[in-house]
């Protein structure tokens, strides 16, 4: 598998190279944010959405149990609020709305570290500290072959709604990675961007010199 290409050559440390770093990605998170922006759910209204598309058996990120099949159609914003029910892990959980019905979820565009994985008990307890005791609003983007939904989730307080949603929330504490392959609008750009910042910053997973993208260790122990 191609190895992921560091966002900045190593060089050697010094305070007055790594702010100058520090401050070229802050230009370019400022240039981008406003793509974030552009796709944050208002009303109940139909987002137009280009339909993804399903890893080929042949690729390095075919998935078996993370795959995700998108179908055709408008990601909905959903008017109705959630909570938390049940926590899997750091990108897939169980939402119940207010009529006590359950949605499963797993969060657009991010692939977390696995339970049995390193960092992936950090990962869950830093999005279950996001979500748990909160309203939630979300945005599906598809629904996947294993039925659940592929949204966007955004922390709602009152008539409110959180600028960034929790998919993003876990890429900027570095308890994720963005999942290239799969995420596919313009905002993810931006997520990259955060992603390098974080690994700069050496933030959760990133603490690891060479942390092992999801994708490959499920590769890697789905024999066992």
């Amino acid at each position: 598998m191609k190895k992921r290409r560091k966002f900045f050559p190593r060089r050697r440390k010094g305070s007055g190279f790594y702010s100058l770093e520090l401050a070229i990605l802050c230009v370019l998170l400022m240039t981008a944010a406003y793509v974030g922006t552009v796709n944050r759910p208002s009303g109940t209204a139909h987002v137009p959405s280009a339909p993804g598309k399903e890893a080929p058996a042949s690729s390095p990120r075919a998935e078996t149990k993370k795959g995700a099949a998108p179908a055709s159609g408008n990601a909905v914003v959903d008017a109705r609020l959630y909570r938390l029910a049940r926590m899997t892990d750091g990108d897939c959980f169980e939402l119940r709305d207010e009529k006590n019905r359950l949605l499963r979820v797993r969060l657009y565009g991010i692939d977390a570290p696995e339970g049995s994985q390193r960092f992936g008990r950090e990962s869950r307890e830093h999005l279950q500290s996001l979500m748990a005791g909160r309203k939630m609003r979300i945005k599906t983007m598809y629904e996947d072959n294993h039925k659940r939904a592929v949204a966007l989730v955004y922390l709602s307080d009152g008539d409110g709604i959180d600028e960034r949603s929790v998919n993003q929330r876990q890429i900027q504490a570095g308890m994720a990675w963005v999942y290239d392959y799969f995420c596919t609008e313009g905002f993810c750009n931006t997520w990259k961007l955060e992603e390098a910042m974080a690994q700069k910053q050496q933030l959760g997973l990133w603490k690891d010199a060479s942390p092992t993208p999801p994708w490959q260790w499920r590769r890697s122990h789905s024999g066992r």
